[in-house]
């Protein structure tokens, strides 16, 4: 699978469960609010309103003043467009029935205040029946309240397992392939040019290794290619230095020799061993002869060299290796175009010339 599309798998779960999330969130507060809205709407304005009514039986006489008939009538007339709770009709019905005997003028005494009683009796049944309703709505939006928070507690858990997984998982996905990718450019880079890189993890990931493989495989080959013609070049070098009559000495930077042809050896008397790979410092104290051609500033004038018994002279020719500084120092304010790698020294027998002259 591509990591775009896990990317898009993971974080897009993730958003349905935080979506999810959110709605339930919304449904359960606005279902506590909706029954806390019903319960102040409904039974504590039936509350206010027989409060209303018996404040007019407490703070007046019997018979009714007709102001105080009208307080109550009002008050019974709200109570009547207010009725939610089973039994509360027929209660209010009765207070209804008992206000017009209270109001009536042809009822005794006696009488209005037994239809007083009955009143208040039917006003305390409505405000039990709506004290009752309170109790058991309010227990209920505690239920929903425990309900709620069970529920957005497992779906807080649930969002945190995903966000655990997408953080434990996504990054070593990603991560963990890129550190194998630098550690391959690594070993490229220490000409370790057999290192392959194999992932299965996406689409993505196996074209850059694929990729990164061919890459490999062309700078091997390229690597192979260089050094064979360099190991042929010097080969080629060597044979001709070998075979050439004048006698040659080469050496590198470090003055190390490099190599010493057949007429060389000769020259000086020194087997190839003795010389190959050593320092000229070194040497010198053991070969005047060599420290004459080293130390040589008139290279005009031949060398007069006695060997075999035959006296013989060389014309010299000191030749220095200058090579290209293909990598300058960044520190150094001064940049030179190459550098010395090494000197060679040919010698040319012109014992002949020299006897003509």
């Amino acid at each position: 699978m591509k990591i775009r599309k896990k990317l898009f798998f993971g974080f897009g779960l993730l958003f349905i469960v935080v979506l999810f999330f959110g709605a339930v969130s919304i449904y359960y507060v606005e279902q506590i609010s909706e029954t806390a809205k019903v319960t102040l709407k409904n039974n504590y304005e039936t509350l206010t309103f027989t409060r209303e009514m018996r404040s007019v039986l407490d703070e007046n006489d019997l018979p009714l003043a007709p102001r105080a008939a009208d307080a109550f009538n009002k008050a019974l007339k709200k109570q009547e467009n207010n009725i939610t709770e089973h039994g509360e009709k027929e209660a209010t019905a009765g207070v209804r029935k008992d206000f017009g005997l209270l109001i009536d003028p042809a009822q005794s005494a006696t009488q209005k205040q037994a239809t007083e009683r009955n009143m208040r009796s039917l006003l305390k049944t409505i405000e039990g029946l709506n004290m009752q309703a309170i109790v058991l709505k309010n227990d209920a939006t505690h239920a929903t309240v425990n309900k709620a928070t069970l529920d957005l507690g497992a779906m807080g858990f649930v969002t945190f397992l995903i966000l655990f997984i997408l953080i434990s998982n996504f990054p070593g996905f990603i991560i963990n392939p890129l550190n194998q990718f630098a550690e391959a450019l690594h070993d490229i880079s220490n000409k370790n040019y057999n290192t392959r890189l194999h992932f299965k993890t996406s689409d993505e990931f196996v074209q850059l290794s694929h990729a990164f493989n061919t890459m490999a495989e062309k700078i091997g080959e390229l690597e192979n290619t260089g050094l064979t013609k360099i190991m042929t070049g010097d080969i080629r070098i060597k044979t001709l230095i070998e075979e050439t009559q004048d006698a040659v000495i080469g050496t590198n930077e470090k003055q190390e020799v490099l190599f010493v042809n057949a007429a060389a050896r000769k020259i000086l008397n020194l087997d190839e061993k003795q010389m190959v790979g050593k320092p000229l410092s070194g040497l010198l104290k053991n070969s005047h002869l060599l420290k004459t051609i080293i130390d040589n500033k008139n290279p005009d004038d031949p060398l007069k060299v006695a060997t075999g018994g035959k006296v013989s002279y060389f014309r010299q020719k000191s030749i220095e290796i200058v090579v290209p500084n293909l990598k300058p120092n960044p520190l150094d304010t001064v940049q030179f175009s190459g550098y010395t790698a090494g000197m060679i020294y040919i010698l040319k027998d012109v014992s002949e010339l020299q006897a003509v002259s």
